[in-house]
């Protein structure tokens, strides 16, 4: 075992280590020295190279042969790869510039193994002193053109880097393809370079053609009208040619929700005077879905949802959406008639029926409501105006109500995350405004406006701040002519913890809370993950309330919880403690959800 130990360390200093004798070696070395011994032993090369980037160094230890050689190569291959060392790295150096190098090696053998060093003097680097970017045709009008040639590498005056070279002819490649100069040629691609003088001209010549415009969109067979599908498309026919055009033609049918399967396939090969057709098949989606939850919160208990979907009822695309929710504390029926708009990702109009059935402690409602709705959608929000014709009869503490109520408004909302299951950094806007006018089919007169605001941001990879705010005010009648739904409360898993559902407010004379006519929420969150990124840790305080002064009577809850990124969503468990322990002294928050 001594002699076989100091073969060992013959063949390589690395594991001098190992060195023993047969009663100290426990069996986990042994095990070790036999993967040891089968596993290929490299010897060491050293590259000395001055004032040399990381780039470089990496791209001369990639072109040097030697340093795949182990130590016990025949000396007669390592000496022969040792000699054409400088072969090896000369286009290394040229790739960054460097064309009048000196390298300095030596090779020395230790025991059985050897160790070469090389040192490089790399001279004065090559700069760029002409650079000449022409492309004519079609594409030299082209506003695109110009900010890309102002943005192309290896200006005058900067070092030469072949690799960059080549990215400029990559680039204006890309430009052409993107922009549909699919005819696009280089007439002249010239790198030269005077190593005495350490100077590069770069001459780059190219023809782009004419630009090609999109062809016929030819749709396989669907159920869906022509004219609607070429809207959902949102590419004309004649429109100039852009990849990125086609790529959103794409996913702007793949989104729509009609279409189990889109392909999209450019016939170049079928071109004709300056335009391409596009061929896209389509598989239609089932035309009708349904689909059932179940759930829990601590607000409403145990709940479930059944819901019936109509992709497409008629060949204009019409859809209809209806769900079914039960819970000990909300339960409703929904139903909307959706008529897509000129341009079906940007608007629609919908015809909807809500009924909704809510007890809660003091709270007893029964409402039913017929909405229509127009939703704009552009890049940063979604815009709905509605008129809602609301018939509810409600019991708040004390006060029972039978109000109609005919209510023009309009919403606006805006979400922004990195990643909506899991966010990093995101936002989350909304604000609305409706008002009912007593005479014109309503029982009372107001203008009631609701915002809310939810921000988030991690710190890199450890903790993460989530701060929330809710507003809300009535002007108009009295408290009392207002139905329940109308009303505003506070307390519950996402409002102020430590509280039950709407169970803050202005009090009736038993107590009970008959809500407010204004509201102020807000919230400040902290967690921090303890095992990966699945679970965290958080700790919490919210305040707010609901009033009917100007005198602000906040509550506040604090406390500590769990968060669980399970496969189906984020799980809440929050541990609350109210500063009114009138009620309670502690409360169970949970909740499942997205983040926004």
């Amino acid at each position: 075992m001594t002699k076989l130990l100091g073969r060992a360390v013959a063949a390589s200093t690395s594991i001098f280590f190992l060195a023993g004798t047969d009663s100290i070696l426990p069996h986990r070395g042994l095990l070790l020295l036999l993967l040891l011994l089968a596993w290929p032993v490299h010897s060491e090369v050293t590259l000395k190279v001055p004032g040399g980037e990381t780039a470089l160094l990496e791209n001369l230890r990639a072109h040097l042969a030697l340093l795949s050689e182990p130590c016990d190569a025949p000396a007669w291959r390592v000496e022969r790869l040792f000699k054409r060392a400088e072969k090896d790295l000369d286009p290394a150096l040229r790739a960054f510039g460097y064309y009048r190098t000196q390298i300095e090696k030596k090779l020395e053998r230790s025991g059985a193994c050897w160790h070469a060093e090389l040192s490089i003097d790399l001279g004065k680097r090559v700069t760029v002193t002409r650079r000449s970017v022409v492309v004519k045709g079609a594409a030299a009008s082209d506003p695109a053109l110009q900010p890309l040639l102002s943005k192309l590498p290896l200006a005058e005056g900067e070092p030469l880097n072949h690799g960059q070279y080549e990215e400029i002819k990559r680039q204006l490649q890309d430009f052409a393809l993107e922009r549909g100069y699919l005819d696009f040629t280089f007439t002249d691609k010239a790198l030269r370079v005077d190593p005495e003088e350490a100077a590069a001209e770069i001459e780059i010549a190219a023809e782009s053609g004419p630009r090609y415009r999109f062809g016929e969109l030819r749709f396989s067979q669907q159920p869906l009208l022509d004219g609607f599908v070429h809207r959902l498309a949102n590419i004309k026919e004649g429109d100039l040619y852009e990849a990125r055009a086609l790529k959103e033609l794409d996913r702007n049918l793949s989104d729509a929700g009609y279409y189990q399967h889109v392909e999209v396939q450019l016939r170049r090969d079928q071109a004709a005077d300056g335009q391409i057709p596009v061929d896209i098949d389509l598989t239609p989606a089932a035309r009708h879905a349904w689909r059932a939850g179940v759930g829990f919160a601590t607000d409403t208990g145990p709940r479930t949802s059944f819901g019936y979907n109509n992709r497409y009822i008629n060949p204009r695309g019409h859809r209809f959406e209806s769900e079914l929710r039960l819970s000990p504390v909300e339960s409703g029926l929904t139903a909307d008639y959706i008529i897509p708009g000129e341009n079906p990702h940007r608007e629609n109009f919908s015809l909807g029926a809500r009924m909704l059935h809510e007890t809660s402690d003091g709270i007893l409602s029964d409402s039913a409501s017929l909405i229509a709705k127009q939703t704009l959608q552009s890049e940063r929000w979604t815009q709905s105006r509605f008129i809602e014709l609301l018939y509810e009869q409600s019991d708040v503490g004390d006060d029972s109500s039978t109000a109609l109520l005919l209510m023009p408004g309009i919403n606006f909302e805006r979400i922004k995350a990195d990643n909506p299951l899991r966010t990093r950094k995101g936002y989350r806007l909304s604000a609305e405004m409706r008002a009912a006018y007593e005479g014109l089919l309503s029982t009372s007169s107001f203008v009631q406006l609701r915002a809310s605001a939810k921000g988030i941001y991690r710190f890199g990879e450890g903790g993460r701040v989530t701060g929330r705010i809710g507003l809300g005010a009535t002007l108009g009648d009295g408290i009392g002519n207002l139905p329940a739904s109308l009303r505003f409360f506070a307390g519950g898993d996402n409002s102020v913890r430590g509280y039950e559902y709407k169970s803050l407010g202005p009090k009736d004379a038993d107590g009970d809370p008959e809500g407010g006519r204004h509201l102020f929420t807000g919230s400040l969150e902290y967690e921090h993950p303890i095992a990966g990124d699945d679970w965290w840790l958080a700790a919490f305080a919210d305040i707010g309330n609901a009033l009917n002064t100007r005198e602000l009577e906040l509550k506040q809850g604090y406390g500590t919880g769990v968060r669980w990124y399970s496969p189906i969503g984020r799980l809440r468990l929050d541990l609350a403690f109210p500063s009114d322990k009138s009620s309670d002294d502690w409360r169970i928050h949970f909740g499942l959800g997205a983040d926004l």
